[in-house]
């Protein structure tokens, strides 16, 4: 969460190396803590903790100087062409919560996109930033959730995706 709010910060400022460059580790750990912390304080059934679950990141995002844009959107990997249609909308910017499932356990995972000019950049804090054309980023992305389901990362099966617009 913590290297993904960050580089929303940073955006369109500089290279793709100086942006990385720029990340702080420190700092995104604190993101990450404070996200945690807020994340995890929700009990319930499912739906109520994925609510707190989204409420936590938009207030992150808050006190990062983001502003999020409209409702959270959710997306069964059923749905992952709406989902990346959505992430594709011309000059937004999106935090993505990934929640993939490993042998019946939930793991999440958040990446960043922007999209500007027919172009689509998406940052992943573990693999780094990569851009491709609108048209390329069902092809980018299938790439980089082939990635995850590799047995380096335990087999993680794309579950959903939760993405919040961002000013």
């Amino acid at each position: 969460m913590g290297f993904a709010v960050q580089w929303l910060g940073v955006r369109g400022q500089g290279e793709p190396a100086s942006r990385i460059l720029s990340l702080n580790a420190d700092e995104a750990e604190n993101i990450q803590y404070a996200y945690e912390d807020a994340a995890e304080s929700a009990g319930g059934n499912r739906e109520q903790r994925e609510d707190a679950r989204i409420a936590a990141r938009q207030r992150i995002l808050v006190s990062r100087g983001l502003q999020p844009m409209g409702q959270s959107a959710m997306f069964h990997v059923s749905r992952q062409t709406d989902a990346l249609a959505h992430i594709a909308r011309e000059r937004q910017a999106c935090l993505v919560s990934l929640c993939f499932d490993c042998s019946g356990k939930r793991v999440r995972h958040a990446v960043a996109t922007s999209s500007a000019g027919g172009n689509v950049s998406l940052f992943d804090p573990n693999y780094g930033e990569f851009s491709s054309s609108a048209a390329g980023l069902p092809d980018m992305f299938e790439g980089l959730m082939a990635r995850y389901g590799s047995r380096m990362n335990g087999y993680l099966e794309l579950e959903s995706m939760v993405i919040q617009g961002v000013e």
